[in-house]
């Protein structure tokens, strides 16, 4: 028995020689020309160098911890959460900092704990100077992560969103924004970073950096990468929507900030360029058939003009495709199908809309009588149109979703000289209620009703989101200030009465339906040199008709 122990050790020995053999093998340099593993990491640029950067102090923890880093970095999450909660904010930072350097390439590692920084501990100090700098450490946080992930560009994303959103979006935005623009260090850091925060594009009205313009300048650092051949987890019409963005939303706060004339126009006209280029990317596409936001009306377009030769093509038995199908139903739903609409009840309706779309021939059904020379045309016209009908509809959804029509509007409303004085006497107006001069506001206001309804007359989708709501509080304050009710002498009545409506059922087929009769009447008004050159007095009001305003004066009473 124990001349066996002797035998067992050496084959185990044996056993081990042999494993390590090939694995020597494999492991060696690829100088060597039999280093396999070296040779596919380098190839798929699969080592920790390839990543990032490499730090010593990082390598020099990773080995310390004797292939127990995982461990040592879930004790060190556990003991940062506690650091939280007991809002022992310095040893938190210093322990967030260790986890980084424990991995250094997990990319959660530097989004969750960038978040923390910025978002949950920067909440917990009373003066938003403070919350600030924290603000800021969160940003620091993920500057640094960059460094080590060199090949993510979802950390330049994330950089372009908090340095965007977080200082432009929160409660405390303008005090964060009037901090950001003057914090030379910050700005100085992020050049050494390899940022240009000191570059004319991310200058705002004041020639100092911008919030909105600096993250957009992270969001294009970004595109770059992914442009060089790294990969995002976002959808591209969303993930290239947010530079033109940015752009707007830097004209937007310049507008609340009072900097309202010849710079806010040409800020959205900027914005317009960049929206208009966006919507001329490439964004994937469709049976090899790429997927370009702008090029929607040209697809419906051509999607018209291929159904109605499709139609032509199709004339001499579509009558008897209809026939065939209508023998199929019964008579008492054809009964219902053949009386007078304003005769029908509820049931009636029901049915006539089932049996109409029952007696609809289909594509392959029309094509399937023709002659064989014929039904191969068709056939041809019908793969074409579905491809178009999937591009179209994959198109209009992108569309949807990044609400490009409201924005492409918007960027074009705002460029108007009409709509920056209107914006320059609401603001005005505004101000001197805040010091009670009731006369000057109120001649503020009436001044800028007119121009409003200008724009709505031309831009009737303006009336919607921010700006209708920004413009019928104002309406409301003006309204408190003469203290009487409006009538329909109010050269801005059509708008109340449509506000109304919309704040309180917001788009209802009947909201919706009164908002495209605005649109429809729009389409009449000539061109936008025409009808914004036209005189301030002419107001549109119905139809093509002008109606003078019933303000006090077109031009403010100083």
């Amino acid at each position: 028995m124990n001349n066996r122990r002797p035998l067992r050790k050496i084959a185990y020995i044996l056993l081990i020689v042999v494993i390590l053999l090939p694995l020597y093998y494999l492991g060696r340099p690829a100088a060597n020309g039999s280093g396999k593993i070296t040779e596919l990491r380098s190839r798929y640029s699969m080592g920790q160098a390839d990543l990032g950067k490499l730090d010593p102090t990082s390598e020099s923890m990773r080995l310390a911890s004797l292939g127990l880093r995982g461990i040592a970095s879930t004790i060190l999450w556990i003991r940062a959460d506690y650091y939280k909660e007991e809002k022992y904010f310095d040893r938190f930072s210093a322990t967030l900092n260790q986890i980084a350097l424990l991995q250094p390439h997990f990319i959660s590692v530097w989004q969750f704990q960038a978040h923390n920084l910025s978002y949950n501990v920067s909440p917990e100090f009373e003066d938003y100077r403070q919350r600030y700098e924290w603000v800021k450490k969160g940003i620091d946080y993920l500057v640094k992560g960059t460094k080590f992930n060199s090949r993510k560009p979802i950390l330049q994303y994330d950089l372009g969103q908090y340095v965007g959103n977080k200082m432009g979006k929160a409660d405390e935005k303008r005090q964060y924004r009037e901090l950001f623009r003057n914090d030379k260090d910050f700005h100085e850091y992020f050049v050494g970073q390899g940022l240009n925060a000191l570059a004319s594009d991310a200058l705002g009205f004041d020639q100092k950096p911008d919030n909105w313009l600096v993250g957009k300048k992270w969001f294009e650092a970004a595109y770059d990468l992914v442009a060089a051949g790294a990969t995002i987890k976002k959808s591209p019409h969303l993930l290239f929507s947010y530079a033109p963005l940015w752009q707007m939303y830097n004209a937007e706060a310049m507008e609340e900030e009072g900097v309202l004339d010849e710079r806010a126009r040409q800020a959205w006209e900027r914005a317009g360029r960049d929206w208009k280029k966006f919507g001329n990317r490439e964004l994937g596409g469709i049976s090899g058939d790429a997927v370009i936001l702008a090029s929607l009306d040209t697809r419906q377009e051509e999607l018209g003009n291929l159904l109605a030769s499709f139609q032509e093509l199709t004339k001499d038995v579509n009558a008897a495709v209809v026939e065939a199908k209508r023998k199929r139903i019964s008579e008492d739903r054809l009964a219902a199908y053949n009386k007078p609409e304003a005769d029908r009840d509820m049931e009636e309706r029901r049915i006539a809309w089932e049996v109409e779309s029952q007696i609809k021939p289909t594509l392959q059904e029309l094509a399937s009588p023709l002659p064989r020379a014929k039904q191969v045309e068709a056939l041809e016209m019908i793969q074409k149109i579905k491809s178009l009908e999937a591009i179209c509809k994959s198109t209009r959804s992108l569309k949807d979703q990044v609400n490009y029509a409201y924005w492409e509007m918007r960027a074009a409303a705002e460029q108007q000289e009409t709509m920056v004085d209107a914006r320059r006497l609401m603001f005005e107006g505004n101000a001197l209620i805040d010091v009670a001069d009731v006369k000057g506001a109120v001649d503020k206001f009436e001044a800028a009703w007119s121009r409003w309804d200008k724009v709505f007359r031309y831009y009737p989708k303006m009336m919607t989101e921010e700006v209708g709501e920004e413009v019928f509080k104002s309406v409301n304050r003006y309204k408190k200030l003469i203290d009487k009710e409006f009538d329909p002498s109010f050269v801005l009545w059509d708008f109340v009465s449509f506000y109304q409506s919309y704040d309180a059922e917001k788009m209802t087929s009947a909201v919706e339906e009164s908002l495209n009769d605005w649109v429809e009447r729009s389409t009449k008004l000539g061109s936008p040199e025409e009808f914004f050159n036209a005189p301030l007095s002419e107001t549109y009001r119905t139809g093509d008709q002008a109606q003078p305003p019933s303000t006090n004066s077109d031009t403010p009473k100083e």
